[in-house]
């Protein structure tokens, strides 16, 4: 007799982050998570009361990987715009559904770079005003996600030594523009 094949909890979890990740959490369905884990849907109904279940813990996940990016964009060591470039469009790169659904198709992205501290620097370093360094910032950050939807889509690869070479470039001609 087969040794019968044990599914639990965290592995149907594990197939529903997965799955999300290549399709979007729209894919989750308790047949296409079935095929995913090569089973019938009945180890995931024996588990969890509905697919309702599966799908908010994967949200809360992915919600998880979002507040990582966030904070890992906000870190005092990521002020500066070749970092922020860097992390963003490997992050494009490496989770393109989930960077679309995070980023691309909701206000979300706009919240990414929620931090005073690179202003901050800017005002410092530049010796401008407040409302410059803001400006500055604004234009950077439209800059770098341009670049990380470039990326995503693939009309250009990561490279991170060229991003961080473009990024210098671009920042250069940004504060030509601001700082008088």
């Amino acid at each position: 007799m087969a040794a019968v094949k044990k599914i639990n909890k965290e592995g149907i979890l594990e197939a529903a982050y997965n799955l999300a990740r290549r399709e979007g959490i729209a894919a989750i369905t308790a047949r296409k998570l079935a095929k995913e884990i090569s089973c019938s849907t009945q180890p995931i109904y024996e588990n969890f009361v509905d697919m309702g279940a599966v799908i908010e813990i994967t949200t809360e996940r992915i919600n998880e990987v979002y507040g990582s990016l966030k904070t890992s964009l906000c870190k005092k060591e990521n002020a500066d715009y070749v970092s922020q470039t860097t992390i963003l469009c490997e992050f494009a790169d490496s989770e393109r559904v989930l960077f679309r659904q995070l980023v691309a198709d909701n206000d979300s992205g706009h919240g990414l770079f929620k931090d005073t501290r690179t202003e901050k620097m800017l005002v410092e370093t530049l010796h401008c005003d407040e409302i410059v360094a803001d400006q500055i910032n604004e234009e950077m950050h439209k800059y770098i996600m341009g670049q990380a939807f470039l990326v995503n889509e693939g009309y250009t690869e990561f490279d991170q030594a060229r991003l961080a070479m473009e990024t210098e470039r671009v920042f250069e001609f940004v504060k030509k523009i601001f700082v008088k």
